[in-house]
């Protein structure tokens, strides 16, 4: 009887040492309030830095002129309206906070794509695979004149941002994903996603 408590306790120790050596990266959806001060603290201090350089370590980027994609996560949304409010000389308030947190039931990508036509962009629309799972998004915003890219006049002559957000509770947020742009004709722009390496 001894032994086997031994035996338990010396299995609950290791895992415990485990837990507590597993990197704490990964995807959160409830930050906990060191977290929380930690992306405001991030957001603070690099408000003068540019939003595409801000936000690199959310974002997938293709080759030039092929897209990229920024998923918002709730640590991200915080830091980036506490550099938002910093510009501005604002205070970043627990208001603040609050309303930055409540994307934390979904994922939301931020997605740049290119195209030729001034309304390439209608019709778009994107998905996420995960293992065997297709999910589909919950919220879209697509528009329906593109801007002149940063190419203009020459191909790819068009941009679009556009913004889908996909439930959380059909996606594993200890396995990678992979976010596709869809367009019209059925191709798909993929972005891959690393979500337990991502805050």
């Amino acid at each position: 009887m001894t032994k086997k408590i031994i035996f338990l306790a010396s299995i609950l120790s290791f895992m415990a040492c485990f837990f507590a050596l597993k990197p704490v990266l990964a995807v959160s959806l409830k930050l906990t309030p060191e977290q929380i001060q930690e992306a405001v603290d991030y957001g603070q201090k690099n408000r003068n830095m540019d939003v595409a350089a801000f936000s690199r370590p959310w974002t997938v980027c293709l080759e030039k002129g092929h897209g990229t994609a920024t998923l918002f996560t709730p640590y991200l949304n915080v830091a980036y309206k506490a550099k938002k409010t910093a510009v501005e000389r604002k205070e970043f308030t627990n208001k603040d906070i609050a309303q930055a947190l409540e994307i934390a039931d979904s994922l939301a990508f931020s997605v740049t794509v290119y195209g030729d036509e001034y309304d390439f962009p209608m019709h778009y629309t994107a998905k996420i695979y995960q293992k065997d799972e297709v999910v589909q998004p919950e919220f879209e915003f697509v528009p329906k004149i593109a801007d002149a890219s940063e190419f203009w006049p020459d191909p790819p002559s068009h941009s679009a941002r556009m913004v889908f957000k996909f439930p959380v509770k059909h996606i594993d947020l200890e396995f990678p994903i992979k976010f596709v742009v869809v367009a019209p004709g059925g191709e798909e722009i993929p972005f891959e996603f690393d979500l337990p390496k991502l805050k």
